[in-house]
């Protein structure tokens, strides 16, 4: 092999690892998008549950009003989480892929750690929820 041929193989190879790391990028993206859409789905089933759930007591009273509960208000904060994840994927995908191409990427230790503990608040509020709810007769 001449050195022609050396510069056009280690071109290709650094050619196919930009790409790789793209690649990478777009799939860590797409992860935290079906967080996203699991927080949100999340929260949805819990504020319809609770409303079904609301309709059916008071169809067994008929003396009081359905009232908003505490479910109803976590599912609404599930899909301001929701949002909120939304956003830093994208803020984070978009740093990644500026930093790829410019060749100084550095990870973040921060945007990990925002994901983290938005998980694990989402965690906590769920397991408040389940130990403040009755259980059914």
């Amino acid at each position: 092999m001449n050195r022609k041929d050396n510069e056009d193989r280690y071109r290709q190879t650094g050619e196919r690892q930009h790409i790789q790391e793209h690649l990478a990028n777009e799939r860590t993206f797409l992860s935290w998008i079906r967080t996203s859409v699991a927080i949100l789905a999340f929260g949805f089933v819990i504020e319809k549950f609770s409303a079904y759930l609301h309709f059916l007591e008071y169809q067994d009273s008929m003396f009081s009003t359905p009232t908003r509960g505490v479910a109803d208000y976590l599912g609404v904060a599930f899909s301001i989480m929701s949002g909120l994840v939304v956003i830093l994927a994208a803020a984070r995908y978009l740093q990644t892929r500026s930093q790829i191409d410019q060749g100084t990427y550095r990870p973040s230790l921060t945007a990990d750690l925002l994901l983290a503990a938005t998980l694990l608040l989402v965690t906590v509020l769920v397991v408040i929820y389940l130990l403040r709810t009755p259980l059914p007769r």
